[in-house]
């Protein structure tokens, strides 16, 4: 990622906060360990915005390192499974990055007769591919649909930060975000529904009644976004919509489709790891997401290009890694882990926000936890959030006669949000740090946008969930 000027304010404000926050006085329950870790959060988001994606996550993690020890830092960090896939993941996919097959790909889609002319349904269309692949491994979707973002803009010769370039790597964030609620079996969804079976056991989740809301909401939203950027905030698609290749779609070489083979052979083997297919599921949970990413990583090179030599050159593909995206995820995962255990005092802290608002009109209280839910989804980890939130949505709803698994769902979608900030996911953490975007933009055109989706929502989720539940 391009590096901006020097401006040792900014690095000297990241180094306070990682450093010096762990010494000030805790407030309402957070801890000296809580504080120390809330001063690396803060530092590491402001240096994100203002500097740069690699140098305030080194610093974040030495300031975590020496709060919680540094071996316990670098196991939740660069030894967590995910971040150890980013890597990996660049034997698969950086093939289909390296010889062009993500360009052609976007030549086709954009010279189809399908969406020829209009901008708008491509992105559309790509909106809705990442919300279904959203539920297989969100995180390494992300890599997978930004890259393919990325060689598609560079080909119609759409610049670095313009706002369909902005707006289009949000709605893949958001979408695949949405996508991993999407089935209530596998990956992120199931963990959400064991955190309400054990917040209320005695209430199973009607499972028809959660995939149509959510099948229903994920289009919906994904209509609403694109409607945003179309009449709201008026983003030109023309680009995309003007394109058209002189002499048509140029023929797939060889080496493209065997990158392109690679590239959908590596998505379904995430997707048949975490679904329940008989003798192929068991035998993939053996390797899991790294053994995956190695074994892809070292097949590809086994086969001949064009030219006779290897296809690929593994080193090569293995440099294509951002390390600034790399070690950023590296400390989200890590502080996602700390950031709510006893010790640190924090999730107690945001709890006592919800305890004024408990006597108010039920209506409003439910809008005000969502608006809340909102807020904190995009400073602190989406499934923390849904943690806190969840006992009280559920006794709150529960005493004055409203639907908990309705409220439940919509805190669900609402933990989706996270979009402000690179610390909200890892989603969004991978999508601000493509090298057509810079997070400070990002970030910007999140806040704006935010608002917009929270009261669509309201609006058409809300009487929506109330009927399905």
């Amino acid at each position: 990622m391009e590096q901006k000027k020097v401006n040792i304010i900014h690095y000297l404000i990241v180094l306070a906060l990682c450093f010096g926050f762990r010494f000030i006085p805790g407030v309402l329950t957070i801890t000296p360990q809580g504080m120390a870790i809330l001063g690396c959060f803060i530092g590491a988001v402001y240096g994100w915005i203002m500097i740069d994606m690699l140098w305030p996550s080194i610093i974040a993690l030495a300031g975590m390192g020496l709060t919680i020890g540094w071996t316990p830092m670098l196991q939740g960090s660069f030894g967590s499974e995910v971040c150890v896939a980013l890597i990996l993941s660049m034997g698969a996919v950086g093939i289909a990055m390296k010889n062009g097959a993500f360009n052609w790909l976007a030549v086709a889609l954009l010279n189809n007769k399908l969406v020829e002319g209009k901008g708008f349904l491509a992105i559309f269309i790509i909106f809705m591919a990442a919300w279904f692949m959203g539920a297989h491994n969100p995180i390494i979707m992300c890599v997978i649909f930004c890259g393919f973002l990325t060689a598609m803009f560079k080909q119609v010769g759409v610049k670095k930060d313009d706002p369909l370039v902005i707006f289009s790597f949000l709605g893949v964030a958001y979408q695949l975000m949405r996508g991993q609620i999407l089935f209530p079996f596998v990956s992120t969804g199931l963990v959400y529904i064991r955190m309400y079976q054990n917040a209320l056991p005695d209430v199973p989740m009607p499972v028809p009644q959660y995939l149509l809301m959510m099948t229903l909401m994920g289009i919906i939203m994904a209509i609403v976004f694109i409607a945003l950027m179309k009449f709201v905030f008026r983003v030109d698609a023309s680009p995309l919509a003007n394109y058209k290749l002189e002499g048509g779609v140029p023929k797939c070489t060889r080496d493209q489709k065997f990158a392109l083979g690679a590239f959908v052979v590596f998505i379904l083997l995430n997707i048949f790891n975490v679904l329940s297919v008989p003798v192929l599921t068991p035998f993939l949970n053996k390797f899991g997401l790294i053994g995956i990413c190695m074994m892809m990583g070292a097949a590809v090179v086994l086969f001949p290009g064009e030219d006779g030599k290897p296809i690929a050159n593994l080193e090569e593909l293995y440099h294509m890694c951002n390390w600034g995206q790399i070690t950023m995820v590296g400390f989200i995962m890590l502080l996602s882990t700390y950031m709510v255990t006893a010790d640190t005092g924090i999730g107690g802290a945001m709890a006592v926000l919800f305890m004024p608002f408990t006597k108010l009109n039920p209506i409003v209280f439910i809008v005000i936890v969502m608006v809340i839910g909102t807020i904190l989804t995009n400073i602190a980890n989406n499934m923390i959030v849904t943690v806190i939130c969840m006992p009280f949505l559920i006794k709150f709803a529960s005493l004055v006669g409203l639907n908990p698994v309705a409220m439940v769902a919509l805190l669900f979608i609402i933990s989706e949000f996270a979009l402000a900030t690179p610390a909200a996911s890892p989603v969004t953490a991978v999508a601000m740090s493509q090298e057509m975007v810079t997070p400070g933009a990002m970030s910007k055109a999140a806040m704006k946008i935010l608002p917009f989706l929270f009261v669509t929502f309201m609006i058409i989720g809300w009487p929506l969930a109330l009927a399905i539940f």
